[in-house]
């Protein structure tokens, strides 16, 4: 009696994991794509700030800054809360906020500000980490 049952059971069990297995649809991984966006910023538009995204599907996933002369590489920050509102990218001591935007309205996301970290001797002895702005107030140029 237990054979059948036991039997029933293994046949279920096949059938339910070949259903997962199969694929009814493509299941391609979602492709990266590059776009560059231009932003003048300042109050007069006098910092030029050029930003190469990689995308993976429509979702930013990393910027790389081109400030001053120099490239600076950039990976999203999914796990702050200002993601809701906007994208915020950081590493190597700084850190990049723009607008919420995917790869379809890259064109319309203005940038807010540039910040790089600096170690500052605090009160206690202790140092105490500066967000100084490098840029702000960045417009979409093209």
């Amino acid at each position: 009696m237990t054979r059948p049952l036991t039997c029933l059971a293994a046949a279920t069990l096949c059938a339910g994991l070949a259903a997962c297995a199969s694929t009814g649809h493509d299941m391609k991984p979602q492709e990266l794509s590059q776009k560059t966006v231009h932003y003048e910023c300042g109050t007069h538009g006098q910092q030029a700030l050029d930003v190469q995204y990689t995308f993976q599907g429509t979702d930013p996933v990393t910027a790389k800054l081109i400030y001053n002369n120099q490239a600076i590489d950039l990976t999203r920050d999914t796990g702050s809360k200002t993601d809701m509102v906007g994208d915020t990218f950081t590493g190597n001591g700084y850190t990049w906020a723009t607008e919420k935007f995917t790869r379809d309205d890259t064109s319309h996301a203005n940038g807010s500000m540039l910040t790089q970290d600096t170690q500052q001797p605090g009160a206690s002895g202790q140092a105490a980490i500066a967000h100084n702005i490098l840029a702000k107030d960045c417009k979409v140029t093209g």
